[in-house]
């Protein structure tokens, strides 16, 4: 049996980490969730997940700086997600890190699931 991809989902609302955690679980992803910018970084380093999906406006690290040093530090694919940014302004801020997937809120489970899908199994 092939492992499980391990998915790491950012997001300071419960309800969101609570909803993503168990649609991914249920599609056949193990999911390790942070509340926050600096528990999301803290949690990938010690278990480096193979994906990371990040909301942008987080407490304690910017969802923007998150994903740059994880890209940075870590070169593990990020999708990233918000009720307020644009896609367009999130890459202007970012510049030259690449984005792997974006999703504005509210979100669309199934085109989540079929980037998550596209980035982990090629």
């Amino acid at each position: 049996m092939e492992p499980k991809h391990t998915v790491l989902v950012v997001d300071d609302e419960a309800d969101v980490r609570q909803l993503l955690r168990e649609f991914l679980e249920r599609n056949g992803y193990d999911v390790v969730t942070a509340e926050d910018g600096e528990q999301a970084l803290a949690l990938a380093g010690e278990r480096v997940p193979d994906l990371v999906i990040t909301d942008l406006l987080l407490p304690k690290e910017h969802g923007i700086e998150v994903m740059q040093t994880i890209k940075d530090k870590l070169f593990l694919p990020v999708i990233a997600m918000s009720g307020i940014y644009r896609k367009d302004e999130v890459q202007g801020r970012l510049g030259d890190v690449f984005i792997d997937g974006y999703f504005e809120k509210p979100l669309d489970l199934e085109a989540l699931l079929a980037c998550v899908r596209s980035i982990l199994n090629g």
